[in-house]
């Protein structure tokens, strides 16, 4: 009895399998939320699977371009504004992404976690000077629900 429970159990293990299926769609999907923003992906997203943690996304954004000497240049208050906006935008989009992927994600064990990781460049810092170098979604999967967001 305990023999075939312990064979069950292996097998509805998430396996390095899995992940392999969905580590390209997922890398995809953050990228065009990131997109979807009107943020630059800088760095396309990496998601690596750490055993006993689970899933853990990277990617790199710019919330707006640099102001360079072939665009017409804007006003600070327009490029805070703007990046306000996106930032909010990427806030309720990755609080809502995670809590959907943590669900559906079959190489996340049930005490495991997902991880969403922005690294963010402040591409007019004298602009915004006090743009976070990182942003972070969290969830785990016994408790989808519930999104751990900080920003550093």
């Amino acid at each position: 009895m305990l023999m075939s429970f312990f064979t069950l159990f292996l097998l509805l293990a998430p396996t390095v399998d899995d992940f392999k299926k969905e580590m390209a769609p997922l890398q995809s999907a953050v990228d065009g939320l990131i997109s979807s923003t009107g943020a630059q992906v800088l760095q396309r997203s990496r998601a690596t699977y750490i055993e006993g943690y689970g899933v853990i996304v990277f990617v790199e954004i710019a919330f707006e371009p640099p102001q360079g000497i072939f665009s017409t240049p804007k006003r600070p208050e327009e490029v805070r504004s703007t990046i306000a906006q996106r930032r909010q935008d990427v806030r309720e989009k990755f609080t809502t992404f995670v809590k959907q992927r943590i669900v559906t994600t079959n190489s996340i064990g049930s005490t495991e976690s997902l991880a969403i990781v922005i690294h963010v460049l402040n591409t007019n810092p004298a602009d915004v000077p006090n743009l976070p170098g990182q942003i972070q979604f969290t969830a785990k999967r016994d408790n989808p629900q519930q999104v751990a967001f900080r920003e550093f």
